[in-house]
């Protein structure tokens, strides 16, 4: 009973809980019962202990989670119309962080809203990749969006991975693999993507030329759900803007009637040297090329202007399969293919 009677007087002693007490005391409580702590119990009671305030201290704050949702959503609404160069630090500064994270004991629920954020900022680097030209780094961010958003069984997460994949093959050229991913993300039919997913695949349908797909997504398009005053991550509100830039690339490449009309809406719609505004302008230059060269090199010029602005190999390869359309001679019906965007 010595031993005991010593080590309650030193845990008295020793109030604070000075380093090594819980081990000290594990030893002396063994020892007074005449048990050696042979088969290590105490040892890993005190990695139990460890463990304890691990999971206990592990989780951010509050308010640290609410910046993060805040950061992605302000991500989200200016994918299209911050230059990529500003983005790109902030975004990884941030996947950086959450991924780092995850790798702590967090409690489930801190767990899921964290790699949930990590799968849209996986997002956000994956656009951002492959709208730069760097496909491999843009499909190792698609990978592992979809990863995350089946860990959680997240229908928006995995719908807006799908619709990443989408764009990322559409950007390469890989127009099967393109059309396969947006019917994926269609799929999913969410209400806050069910317009991105409509936009890939009249895309999609244009490029190839396939009329009954294009008129199918059309009718999705237009018929999509009203969700203004949903606030999500990963891509931002699918607005009349977009829709009217979609509707004027799909008439100029079936040289639909009213094809000038639709470019010059979507022009007037669309905010001064965005991306979309450049996309507009693509739509217009396209149906101007060889009625008025005058008003083509204009819009060119400031097509230009907006990618030096924001670099973008989307709108890079509008650029380009404006001035193919220009040294080309005129084409009196049939469906134009597009240029490489590679």
């Amino acid at each position: 009973m010595d031993s005991v009677e010593q080590s309650g007087t030193g845990a008295g002693a020793g109030a604070g809980i000075a380093p090594g007490a819980d081990a000290t005391a594990d030893a002396a409580l063994a020892s007074g019962f005449g048990l050696p702590d042979r088969h290590g119990l105490a040892a890993a009671a005190r990695a139990a202990a460890m463990i304890s305030r691990e999971i206990a201290y592990a989780d951010p704050d509050p308010l640290a989670l609410s910046e993060i949702d805040e950061r992605l959503y302000r991500y989200a609404t200016t994918l299209l119309s911050a230059p990529h160069t500003d983005l790109l630090g902030p975004v990884i500064g941030d996947w950086r962080r959450v991924t780092a994270a995850l790798g702590r004991r967090l409690s489930p629920a801190v767990h899921c809203e964290l790699t949930r954020a990590a799968g849209y900022l996986s997002f956000c680097l994956g656009y951002l990749a492959a709208d730069t030209g760097d496909d491999a780094s843009a499909r190792r961010f698609a990978t592992l969006a979809a990863q995350y958003a089946a860990h959680l069984d997240d229908r928006l997460l995995t719908g807006t991975a799908h619709s990443l994949d989408a764009f990322v093959a559409f950007a390469g050229g890989r127009l099967d693999a393109a059309r396969a991913a947006a019917a994926r993300a269609a799929a999913v039919q969410h209400p806050a993507l069910h317009g991105w997913a409509a936009a890939h695949q009249v895309q999609i349908a244009a490029a190839t030329g396939d009329e009954p797909a294009l008129e199918a997504a059309l009718f999705a398009l237009r018929d999509r759900p009203s969700v203004p005053a949903l606030r999500t991550h990963g891509w931002p509100p699918f607005d009349e803007a977009r829709e009217a830039c979609v509707v004027a690339d799909a008439m100029w490449r079936l040289r639909v009637p009213g094809a000038r009309s639709a470019a010059r809406r979507a022009v007037a719609l669309t905010t001064p040297d965005t991306l979309e505004r450049g996309w507009a302008l693509g739509s217009l230059a396209a149906t101007l090329v060889h009625d008025d060269p005058t008003a083509t090199g204009a819009a060119l010029d400031e097509m230009v202007a907006i990618l030096d602005l924001r670099p973008s190999r989307v709108l890079a390869g509008r650029v380009h399969e404006i001035l193919l359309l220009i040294s080309a001679p005129p084409q009196g019906g049939g469906t134009p293919r597009p240029a490489g965007l590679g």
